[in-house]
């Protein structure tokens, strides 16, 4: 009795332990951010609790670059990656969920730089730093711009400080969230970007649907905007 007791325990517990989503994440503050206990904090993390807790589907997060996130996640079936960019070539290479977070672009100068700009066509020349992965950079780069890419973002605010480039493409929130006094000022915004769940593109169809039937309810009862507000941001 004792070993038929173990094997159905054996059986038992391998679906739950299936059941469980890998989600990957990777630091973009203030919107996700690695606490030192290794969770995860942030308008992002707070949401995807809220919208995989509606779905019914439970997961593990943990950090990633996002570069090796976006690798591990075309491997791994049960898995998923937060807040990656919708592009063209990157479309079909995973099951989509969003938008997660619409973000305007910009590029960004010192706050004593006198830079005025009317165009990306005037950025010729200059050197701009970008999110390694970000689509910002890539987008810049089909232009024949040229583009310095680092693993954060508060290395590329150290760089325009010591003038190692002239302009940074990022948003608002991501420079408000680096608390520099004075703050690099805008000087061009550039381009709006949805920024989705990107899954593997074998996931259960039947969990997308409701990981993307729940986000729409929460836009539509106005939640995602409360959690906007609630942390100072804009929903654009």
């Amino acid at each position: 009795m004792r070993g038929i007791s173990l094997l159905l325990l054996v059986l038992l517990s391998g679906p739950l332990a299936a059941a469980e989503l890998q989600l990957f994440a990777w630091e973009r503050a203030p919107l996700v951010q690695q606490r030192a206990d290794g969770g995860a904090s942030g308008l992002v993390p707070e949401l995807t609790a809220e919208l995989f807790r509606r779905a019914d589907i439970a997961y593990r997060l943990s950090f990633l670059p996002l570069q090796r996130a976006l690798h591990q996640v075309q491997q791994q079936e049960r898995s998923c990656v937060l807040l990656v960019e919708r592009q063209q070539e990157r479309e079909p290479l995973f099951a989509w969920v969003g938008p997660l977070l619409v973000s305007r672009l910009g590029l960004y100068a010192k706050a004593d730089d006198d830079l005025q700009l009317g165009s990306l066509e005037q950025t010729r020349g200059l050197r701009i730093l970008s999110h390694q992965g970000s689509g910002a950079g890539e987008y810049l780069q089909t232009l024949g711009l040229e583009v310095i890419y680092s693993n954060k973002e508060s290395l590329n605010l150290s760089m325009l400080q010591r003038s190692r480039a002239r302009l940074w493409a990022t948003s608002s929130a991501v420079v408000a969230s680096l608390s520099a006094s004075p703050a690099p000022r805008e000087v061009l915004p550039f381009l709006t970007l949805m920024e989705d769940i990107a899954c593997h593109p074998r996931m259960d169809p039947s969990e997308l649907r409701r990981l993307q039937d729940s986000l729409r309810q929460m836009y539509r009862e106005g939640w995602v905007q409360a959690l906007h507000r609630k942390h100072g941001l804009e929903l654009r």
